[in-house]
């Protein structure tokens, strides 16, 4: 009988040099990072989102918006005095005006005499008050002039995950702007005035008691996701054309005033891996998980 020797030294030493590459690479990868996003936008794929909350809708500037009304930022702050008071007629239960209103327009010289744009803007304010959330941040403050007695909550978000899609909200961020006197994210902020929330914030661990809400955190911070599905929406540029195709989106509805200019979808968290107090969902979505279109989580 003849033996004979299935490869030589040269083949062992080829797949030793195979085995410390792979193991390298692994090690890499892990310190690095560098799949992450490849990982995170699949996860986001894989596990879908809950459908969007109907009671939240998004009154868009986007792309069309934009081109017919002179661009973006826009060229008059009349615009969104307007855009506030039509919304105001069809009775939101609140507005998030996710636009900072940190400068003021040129008066309007298409009128036999030039207009001041800033002022429709003051008096919308003022009028809207008592169901209006502004945004503010660190470099984006509101005029003075433009506080006539509403909410100003922050709009800052975290640091984004590598698929560049899922960010974490603070639900206690730190002092930014001193105009936010709660010092609170505006989307809590449009969750008291719409629901009537007077109770104080409290986290304990990994869930924060809201009202009859207990949101769950991630790393001390609310999770949303901007890749999956989209909601309601009336685009900014409808009002200028005779109103939104639907009104009913907006009467008793939590509308959200904002930018997408860079069609991203709409707004939902991150399915995560935890449990939570059934208090979080509503008894007709059982499954919301962190979906942050349920009671008004949308910044």
């Amino acid at each position: 009988m003849v033996r004979e020797r299935v490869g030589d030294w040269r083949l062992a030493w080829r797949f030793a040099l195979a085995g410390v590459v792979g193991g390298l690479l692994v090690i890499v990868f892990g310190l690095t990072g560098l799949p992450n996003g490849t990982f995170d936008a699949a996860q986001d794929r894989l596990f879908p989102a809950p459908k969007p909350d109907p009671r939240i809708t998004l009154v868009a500037i986007d792309q069309a918006s934009v081109e017919n009304l002179g661009g973006f930022p826009l060229a008059s702050n009349a615009y969104h005095a307007q855009v506030i008071n039509y919304l105001m007629s069809l009775h939101p239960s609140v507005i998030l005006f996710d636009i900072p209103l940190n400068f003021e327009t040129a008066p309007d010289r298409e009128t036999s005499v030039p207009t001041d744009t800033n002022v429709p803007l003051e008096q919308a304010l003022k009028a809207a008050a008592s169901k209006l959330v502004v945004v503010c941040t660190a470099d984006q403050r509101p005029l003075l002039r433009f506080e006539q007695g509403e909410l100003i909550g922050e709009r800052s978000f975290g640091v984004p995950d590598s698929a560049n899609a899922v960010r974490g909200v603070s639900l206690r961020p730190k002092p930014t702007c001193d105009e936010n006197e709660s010092q609170e994210p505006a989307f809590l902020q449009a969750l008291r005035v719409s629901e009537g929330i007077n109770d104080a914030l409290t986290t304990s661990g990994s869930q924060a008691q809201f009202g009859a809400h207990r949101i769950p955190l991630v790393n001390g911070q609310m999770l949303i996701n901007f890749t999956i599905g989209t909601g309601p929406t009336c685009t900014y540029g409808q009002i200028f054309q005779g109103g939104c195709a639907n009104p009913a989106l907006i009467t008793n509805h939590i509308v959200v005033v904002g930018a997408k200019v860079i069609d991203a979808g709409d707004v939902y968290s991150q399915p995560v891996a935890f449990k939570h107090d059934p208090s979080f969902c509503p008894r007709f979505r059982p499954q919301c998980m962190l979906d942050t279109q349920n009671y008004g989580y949308r910044v």
